[in-house]
This record gives C-alpha cells, sequence and structure tokens, in this order.
C-alpha cells in the first residue's frame, strides 16, 4: 500500500481476509473472499470506476492506492453466492455517488458464514449441568425457558440440550432464541390439555372473580436461570 493511501476495504474473520462489496441492485453490504491461487480473480474495483476525468475518479485517485484496488485477488461471487459490482468504500470515502462507505457486513447470509470462519469459543463448564437441568424439566413439562444465556455459548448448550433430551426421551426438541432467552419445546411430551386447562383458570380469575389472583408471581418451574449456576 502506498503511504497515505487507502487500499481494499477489508475486515479480518479468523484467519481470511474479507472484501465488503456490493451487488448491483440491493443496500446490503456482502463479504468477498481471497481467490484460491489456482483460480482467476478480480479487481476489488473495476477499472472504470479508478481512471479517467472528472471530479469524482480524481478524488478517487487521490484518496485511494489505485494499484491495490486492481489488484485480481478476490473472488468474483460473494460468500452468499452472488455476483458482485465493486468495493463498498471504506475510509478512503464513498467510490460512487449510490453507495455511501460502511464498514461492516449487513448481509444475513454472508455474516453467518463469517461466524463459521472465528475459532469455537471455549464451552463453559456449566453447560453440561444446565443441559441436564433444562432436559429433566423438558422431560416433566414439554418445555422449558433458559434465561441470561451468554451469547458464545448458546450453540454448544442447544446442541447439548438436543443430544440428551433425544437420548433420554427418543423425541426430538427445538431450540428458539430470543436475546439471551433460549426456549425449547419437545411437543410430543407436552400436555396441551393441561396447559388450556390452566389458561382458562388464568383468564377466569382475571375476567370473572372464579379464583382469588395470587399475591406474588406463582413459581415457575421450567424456568432455569444460567447465571444461578455459577460453579466458581
Amino acid at each position: 500500500m502506498r503511504d497515505g493511501l487507502d487500499g481494499p476495504n477489508v475486515i479480518s474473520a479468523g484467519e481470511a481476509v474479507l472484501l465488503l462489496v456490493a451487488v448491483s441492485n440491493g443496500e446490503a453490504v456482502h463479504l468477498a473472499r481471497r481467490h484460491e491461487p489456482s483460480e482467476p480473480g478480480r479487481g476489488a474495483v473495476p477499472d472504470h470506476y479508478l481512471t479517467g476525468g472528472g471530479r469524482e475518479r480524481e478524488a478517487v485517485q487521490r484518496r485511494y492506492d489505485v494499484e491495490a484496488l486492481q489488484e485480481p485477488i478476490w473472488e468474483p461471487t460473494t460468500m452468499c453466492g452472488r455476483e458482485w459490482a465493486l468495493m463498498v468504500g471504506g475510509h478512503g470515502g464513498t467510490l460512487s455517488m449510490y453507495r455511501e462507505p460502511a464498514f461492516a457486513p449487513t448481509c444475513r447470509r454472508c455474516l453467518t458464514l463469517m461466524d463459521r470462519l472465528f475459532p469455537a469459543p471455549a464451552v463453559d463448564r456449566r453447560a453440561p449441568v444446565v443441559a441436564q437441568v433444562v432436559a429433566d424439566v423438558v422431560r416433566e413439562h414439554g418445555y422449558a425457558e433458559v434465561r441470561e444465556v451468554p451469547g458464545d455459548q448458546l450453540a454448544a448448550l442447544r446442541k447439548e440440550i438436543r443430544s440428551l433430551i433425544r437420548q433420554q426421551t427418543g423425541h426430538p426438541a427445538q431450540t428458539l432464541v430470543h436475546d439471551d432467552l433460549l426456549l425449547v419445546v419437545c411437543d410430543p411430551l407436552r400436555d396441551t390439555e393441561a396447559e388450556m386447562r390452566a389458561a382458562a383458570e388464568a383468564v377466569g380469575a382475571v375476567l370473572f372473580g372464579d379464583q382469588p389472583l395470587p399475591a406474588t408471581q406463582p413459581e415457575r418451574p421450567w424456568v432455569v436461570t444460567w447465571t444461578a449456576w455459577d460453579l466458581g
């Protein structure tokens, strides 16, 4: 890279270097990998954005290392499989009047694939304990809520819970995530009639005064809290 000039707008994921790019139709910011040495690559920016007159072209040439942007080292399609048009401008400013600079991808598929490039996080030693507690709860109630789960532990915990439930009951379980809340459901183990009766009783207590309202929130045995199992 020549001194004082910006090169390709890239981010790192593990050991991979990824180029931030735009497709011709759509606002999302995608990712392109460096190509394999045995395959033909392409430059980060088409030549007509880098050469010729006009104030925009001259501004790009003053801010960016043109040779670095023309180097054919990038795959012709994004990580999600789409043909891309050009690199999204970075610290050197915009390359096109239709695109603002960007410094992170927004394509969900590219983000998912990028996550796989990072080394897997170490599994917290409380994960097997919490997974067994959740499996026991699901065997009794058919579902469970797991609260305050760290984001880097969700994948391992979900896998362990599903494996335990299948081993112990022979039934598959579904795990759903919303923020730090993990929901676990095993439909074959749920007592839907009991759930409907409980719901009807709750509605009756509120609307018709059939039962006195509880002074405190009732105990919810299907709720498991990650932080309650601090193993030191």
